[in-house]
């Protein structure tokens, strides 16, 4: 089940970090689903003692690769993918709370 969990959360920062990297653009699909796999490893984790290794690096490095990202954009596109980097972060500390 860990396993599982942490390959969908990675898969979901791909699925949204990737496209913002190679310029491609922001996807609001992309980046709701990865709200909901921090929300279900949240839950999972809760009330665990730890995180698994990969998921801590894969959640510490979210905020700061989506910020990187913004600076390949300009305007409006740079503030949505901004705004969409402080959800992300948001969302990480309610997952860890």
């Amino acid at each position: 089940m860990e396993k599982d969990l942490v390959r969908r959360l990675e898969e979901a920062a791909n699925r949204f970090v990737t496209p913002l990297r190679m310029n491609d653009g922001f996807d609001e699909q992309a980046l709701l689903h990865l709200q909901v796999e921090i929300d279900r490893c949240g839950s999972a984790w809760r009330n665990e003692t730890h995180v698994p290794k990969r998921a801590a690096l894969i959640l510490a490095e979210l905020s700061p690769a989506i910020e990187a990202c913004a600076w390949l954009y300009e305007g409006d596109m740079r503030q949505r993918i901004q705004e969409a980097g402080l959800a992300v972060s948001e969302a990480v500390i309610v997952a860890l709370d």
